[in-house]
């Protein structure tokens, strides 16, 4: 595993650059840029791919 998180008290490490981004935007950076479109939901998420799971559960 290449690619170090030098974030102080993180460590973690991964094989690949993009996923260490990734790692870095959704834990440290806290960023969460998709937003449910229900409005009595609105929950937010890193990543597209979760939010795209979660609206699942509003469509049983």
């Amino acid at each position: 595993r290449n690619y170090l998180c030098t974030q102080p008290g993180c460590g973690k490490r991964f094989k690949r650059a993009e996923h260490l981004k990734r790692h870095v935007r959704c834990i440290h950076n806290h960023d969460r840029p998709f937003t449910c479109p229900y409005p009595s939901c609105q929950k937010p998420f890193s990543r597209s791919d979760n939010l795209t799971q979660h609206i699942k559960i509003h469509q049983r």
